[in-house]
C-alpha cells in the first residue's frame, strides 16, 4: 500500500531530573533528552493503517503511531518517556547536548492530541455532545505553551478567544444606558437569541464586582467580552455567545480538563438546550480547522527529483501525527478503544465510525475477551 506522506527523524534518550521544590509541595520534575544519532528512525502513513515506523527497505515495523499515544496513561511520565524514547520527541532536538523539558508541559502537549482526536471522534454520525463540549472546552480555555529548545521556539495554536478570555476585563459603561433607566436590563447582539439578549443590570453589576478568584475570573473575563465585544467576527461572537449561555444556565467552570469538567455549584445539564448544541458543533468544527491547521502549517509538497512524484515534506513528529488526523475522515473513521482490558496490541485502533459492532482491535483481544468472560460465567455458576 502506498505511503501518502514520510518523515525521518531519531529515537530519543531521556533522563529525569527530580527537584523538590518547597515543603508540603509536589516535587518538579524536568526531562533532560537528547536525539540518538546512531538510532534513526522513519515514519510512513498509509490509508487506513494510519502513521507506522517503517524499517529501511519500506516495510511496516510498528504500525498505529497515533493510536499508541493516544493509549499513553494520563499523568504516567515514565509512560510517556518510553513512547518517545521508541519514536523521537515531538519536535527535533539536539544530538550533541541535553535539551530540557518540563515533563507536565510534555504530557499537557500529549493531552492537546489527544482532545483533538476526542473532539474529531465525537462529532462523528452519532454526536457525543458531553464530549464535544469536554473537548471544545479543553482546547479553548487551555493558556497556550511554548518550548525553547537548541532547534527553535515552539507553540501550541493559539485561538483568539484563548488569549481574550484570560486578559480581557473592560466592562462596558453603563451609567449613562437609556435602556437601563427604563427596564432595569440592556441588549446585547446574540448569535444564539438573535436578534439580541437582555441582561439584568443587577446581574451585570454582581458579576462586574465578583472577586476575580481562581476561575470564577474567566467567567467574569467571558462576560465582560459578551457584553463589550459586540463588534467581533461571527466566528469569535458564536464562541463568546455559546460559552456565555452555557455558562450561565448550566454552570460555571471550575476546573477544565481534557476528559472532564468540574463546576461551580454543580451543573444543571437539563439547561443545555438545542440552540446551545447546535452553537457547539459550529464551535467544535471552527477549533478542529484551526488545530489541526495550525499544526500542519509547515507542511510542504515538494516534487521527488529521483521518481518524480509528488510528496509531502514534514519537519517535526507534532506535524506528522496532526497530518494523521488531518488525514482521517471526518465522521467515517474515529478511533476506538479496543474492550479487552488487557490489550497489548492497538489499545485505540482507527475503524469505520459506522462499525458499531467492531469492539476489538484484533481476534486475538476478541478471543481474550470471550475467554475472560466464560470464566467468569463459570465461576458465578459454582
Amino acid at each position: 500500500m502506498s505511503s501518502l506522506f514520510e518523515y525521518d527523524s531519531y529515537a530519543c534518550k531521556f533522563e529525569k531530573d527530580i527537584e523538590n521544590v518547597a515543603p508540603g509541595q509536589p516535587p518538579r520534575t524536568t526531562l533532560k533528552l537528547i536525539a540518538q544519532q546512531d538510532q534513526p528512525i522513519h515514519f510512513s502513513y498509509a490509508p487506513q493503517k494510519g502513521l507506522n515506523l517503517s524499517g529501511s527497505a519500506g516495510g511496516v515495523l510498528v504500525e498505529n503511531i497515533l493510536g499508541k499515544l493516544l493509549a499513553i496513561p494520563d499523568g504516567d511520565i515514565d509512560a510517556h518517556i518510553a513512547f518517545f524514547t521508541d519514536y523521537g520527541f515531538l519536535y527535533p532536538v539536539s544530538q550533541t547536548d541535553y535539551e530540557a523539558v518540563e515533563a507536565n508541559v510534555l504530557m499537557e502537549l500529549v493531552n492537546r492530541i489527544k482532545a483533538t482526536v476526542m473532539l474529531m471522534n465525537s462529532i462523528a454520525a452519532k454526536k457525543n455532545y458531553k464530549n464535544i463540549l469536554i473537548g471544545t472546552t479543553y482546547l479553548l480555555y487551555s493558556e497556550p505553551i511554548t518550548i525553547c529548545l537548541s532547534t527553535g521556539e515552539y507553540d501550541t495554536c493559539v485561538h483568539e478567544f484563548t488569549r481574550l478570555v484570560h486578559s480581557y476585563s473592560q466592562f462596558p459603561d453603563m451609567s449613562r444606558n437609556q435602556e437601563v433607566f427604563n427596564t432595569k436590563k440592556f441588549s446585547v447582539p446574540d448569535t444564539l437569541f438573535p436578534p439580541s439578549y437582555q441582561v439584568d443590570i443587577e446581574y451585570f453589576n454582581q458579576v462586574r464586582s465578583s472577586t476575580d478568584a481562581g476561575n470564577m475570573r474567566l467567567f467574569k473575563n467571558l462576560f465582560a467580552m459578551y457584553t463589550g465585544l459586540t463588534g467581533a467576527s461571527e466566528e469569535l461572537r458564536t464562541i463568546i455567545d455559546f460559552f456565555f449561555h452555557y455558562q450561565k444556565e448550566v454552570g460555571v467552570f471550575s476546573d477544565i480538563g481534557y476528559r472532564k469538567i468540574h463546576y461551580f455549584n454543580g451543573k444543571q445539564s437539563d439547561n443545555f438546550t438545542e440552540e446551545m448544541k447546535a452553537a457547539l458543533l459550529k464551535i467544535a468544527n471552527i477549533v478542529l480547522s484551526a488545530e489541526i491547521n495550525y499544526n500542519i502549517a509547515g507542511v510542504h509538497p515538494r516534487y521527488s527529483t529521483l521518481d518524480l512524484k509528488p510528496a509531502w515534506e514534514l519537519d517535526n513528529l507534532i506535524q506528522a501525527l496532526y497530518f494523521s488526523i488531518f488525514y482521517m475522515k471526518p465522521g467515517v473513521e474515529i478511533y476506538k478503544r479496543c474492550k479487552n482490558p488487557t490489550c497489548k496490541r492497538d489499545v485505540y485502533f482507527l475503524v469505520n465510525a459506522t462499525a458499531t459492532n467492531k469492539e476489538y482491535c484484533c481476534p486475538k483481544c476478541a478471543n481474550a475477551a470471550a475467554q475472560r468472560r466464560s470464566r467468569e460465567r463459570k465461576l458465578s455458576q459454582q
